[in-house]
């Protein structure tokens, strides 16, 4: 964990510190005004040596990612697939005019025509590289040049679909898509409809994690940070935080910009498979102190020049109050790193 992202967690261990203080101050157990003699048969628990963490715990909600809208061409609707749909480079998207529009890898849109005789252009090099990957790219050159071997290979690729055999690729004949496959969010077309709108969106299809952040966490928060996401069922699974969005971009509702987030991706992709996108915790180891002499938060005693204490059961029932010096807090326990006080020492705490 880097020393930036410490800096984030620092103000957590200092409330919980503050908590604390005002537990002491509020329960009639830890006033210092009352002698801790008087009480009958209290509550102890015994000091430990133990590995204390503390961790940022974080809101996340599994995702398959920003949805994507496939942007529309002329014609007519007259096939389209369902939401959750998975679709492979290769493979037909949905159909216009009763032809097949193809999914291709590339990361832009294809804005013309293909065929001889067209200028040479970087789309030209990412339909012949598309090409090349379906296992049509017989004697091909990738490159920005379209050749009478990129025709070839452009029928070639025709007459597996059972399309016609012209060598051309024609404008909406195939719809760039930037990864091997995509998974269909959302269908916004119906049957008949004009295709010159987007027909629906889509998204990846690798499950991954969007926390919310502050802004102070969005500026601490490093890509390639380890974590470890908390499913619904309490299983924990390891991931990798991928990016760090700082948000701040207008959205649809006048007046409001989006939050910062953190896109988190599993170590293993099938970790989350089938539970849904449901919510879950995002937890960043933030420190952790190894033989560390712990007792539960609720036996620390606020005293009256602003430190603590606790109240030690000695032996034959004498209770004695120990000042201490605390050190860092996780959960319900604080580590004491300064006072007569040892491991097994019975503490009194809340009841």
């Amino acid at each position: 964990m880097s020393r930036r992202l410490t800096k984030v967690l620092l103000p957590v261990g200092a409330l919980l510190v503050a908590a604390a203080v005002a537990l002491a101050v509020l329960q009639p157990w830890s006033s210092v005004a009352e002698s801790p003699a008087e009480a009958e048969d209290p509550v102890t628990a015994k000091a430990e040596l133990t590995t204390l963490t503390s961790d940022l715990r974080l809101n996340g909600t599994l995702s398959y990612g920003a949805s994507i809208a496939l942007p529309g061409r002329g014609g007519t609707i007259t096939r389209l697939p369902t939401a959750g749909d998975v679709i492979g480079v290769g493979q037909a998207i949905y159909e216009v005019d009763g032809k097949p529009v193809i999914a291709m890898r590339g990361d832009r849109p294809f804005w013309r025509d293909l065929g001889v005789g067209v200028e040479n252009g970087p789309d030209v090099r990412q339909l012949e590289q598309a090409l090349a990957d379906l296992g049509f790219g017989k004697n091909m050159t990738v490159d920005d040049e379209f050749t009478a071997v990129t025709e070839a290979n452009v029928k070639a690729w025709q007459k597996s679909l059972g399309v016609t055999k012209d060598g051309v690729v024609k404008l909406g004949d195939v719809v760039a898509i930037t990864a091997a496959s995509v998974r269909v969010e959302s269908v916004t077309a119906k049957l008949g409809d004009p295709a010159g709108t987007s027909p629906l969106k889509y998204t990846s299809t690798t499950l991954r994690v969007v926390a919310k952040l502050s802004d102070a966490q969005a500026r601490e928060i490093l890509p390639a940070t380890p974590v470890t996401v908390v499913l619904p069922d309490g299983t924990e699974a390891p991931a990798t935080v991928t990016a760090v969005d700082p948000g701040g971009q207008p959205t649809e509702k006048e007046g409001e910009t989006t939050p910062p987030t953190a896109n988190v991706e599993f170590t293993d992709p099938a970790a989350a498979e089938g539970i849904g996108l449901r919510a879950v915790k995002v937890v960043f180891a933030a420190s952790e102190v190894k033989d560390a002499l712990v007792v539960p938060v609720t036996a620390l005693v606020a005293t009256t020049d602003g430190g603590y204490a606790v109240d030690v059961l000695r032996k034959k029932g004498k209770v004695e109050r120990v000042v201490v010096e605390v050190g860092l807090i996780a959960d319900t326990r604080v580590q004491i790193v300064g006072g007569d006080l040892a491991e097994g020492d019975a503490v009194v705490v809340a009841q």
